[in-house]
């Protein structure tokens, strides 16, 4: 088992690029996607009391993920020079 040392210099940490924060936009995107669905359906056919209120945030939620997942896909395809 390895010591685990400190160092007062810190670590060799490299700068986040677009490519990586493209990535991750994407990832949370298709996860808010999926969850705003599924509770989407779910509100569909069991909420009856405030259910239209539910369906206006959850499709809020949704379009607020599919914007995340385009913003992703352009900061990927950036070319940073």
């Amino acid at each position: 088992m390895e010591r685990i040392e400190y160092d007062p210099k810190g670590g060799n940490y490299q700068p986040v690029t677009e490519h990586e924060t493209g990535s991750t936009l994407i990832v949370v995107g298709i996860v808010m996607l999926i969850a705003a669905l599924g509770w989407l359906l779910y509100a569909g056919w069991d909420i009856r009391d405030g259910g239209g209120l539910i369906q206006l945030i959850l499709a809020t939620d949704t379009l607020i993920a599919l914007f995340l997942i385009i913003l992703g896909f352009i900061k990927k395809k950036r070319q940073t020079n």
